[in-house]
């Protein structure tokens, strides 16, 4: 069978830039999470799907490797350089103008002064221009809040990381994970925080970090089910997680207590047989 090209595994064209490439990756990622297969035969076959996939991504988010697979492909490589200049194409030279320095003014000419030029009109930037200017601020805003976050002084970390959200909300998970941990650190808006852990766990998708995370925002406000239902997601990518497991069986023993009908399954000889 023909090799496939990355481009299109991903949906993408080949002018895409690095966030596109990573979002198509992650879309096509949670689509073929194991979860989503309806027999053990579509789970095989995703499992195929997103090894070629992930293949895709790991070269085209890579800027050597993408340049070398352009290259070594039809239809890829830079776009045409624009038009060669006269001196080097070929065309003919205009002779360069005399020199035509205007005489001295006398003092009648010095009497009336030109008018002042017009000031330059500034160039509209273009929608890709603006965009990577938000892109740059919010790097930098996100590395001035890594400043704090690493000496875990979360108050003054978290507006950096918010102005980051903000300028760039769809490149970067990390931006959102780390709103969401200061956020939750500084007992601020839990409902801020559960969209931020939400927003990274799904932009990162096998980012077991960024699930654990949202794990505790759930415990935090309250939601033990989904909570639970997060950690043993994590179980299915990595059986043998320790962080994971502590919190289900938490979680769990939590229920337990609050619910005696869970006890009585989990410890038949206190309530003895029905």
């Amino acid at each position: 069978m023909a090799r496939e090209d990355y481009y299109s595994l991903l949906g993408l064209d080949r002018q895409a830039p690095e966030r596109e490439i990573k979002r198509a990756y992650y879309n096509l990622a949670r689509d073929l999470h194991p979860d989503k297969a309806k027999s053990p035969d579509e789970g095989r076959q995703n499992a195929e799907r997103l090894a070629v996939i992930s293949k895709a991504y790991n070269t085209l988010k890579d800027p050597n490797k993408r340049a070398d697979y352009d290259a070594s492909n039809k239809g890829g490589g830079s776009p045409p350089s624009p038009a060669k200049s006269s001196a080097t194409s070929g065309a003919p030279i205009a002779p360069r103008a005399a020199n035509t320095t205007p005489p001295p003014t006398t003092p009648a000419q010095s009497q009336s002064a030109p008018p002042p030029a017009p000031a330059p009109v500034q160039p509209r930037l273009s929608a890709n221009e603006i965009q990577s200017q938000r892109v740059l601020t919010a790097q930098k805003a996100f590395v001035k809040g890594m400043e704090f976050y690493k000496s875990a002084d979360f108050k003054k970390a978290l507006p950096f990381f918010e102005a980051a959200v903000e300028h760039d909300p769809e490149s970067e998970a990390q931006y959102h994970m780390r709103l969401a941990v200061c956020l939750l650190r500084t007992k601020g808006s839990f409902t801020r925080a559960l969209t931020a852990a939400e927003k990274a766990a799904s932009m990162d998708t096998y980012n077991m970090e960024f699930k654990h995370l949202l794990g505790e925002v759930y415990e935090s406000v309250g939601v033990a089910s989904k909570a639970q239902t997060v950690y043993e997601d994590i179980l299915k990518w990595e059986p043998d997680n320790a962080k994971a497991k502590t919190r289900l069986k938490l979680l769990k023993a939590a229920e337990a207590q609050r619910n005696p009908s869970v006890l009585a399954k989990v410890f038949p000889s206190i309530f003895g047989k029905k």
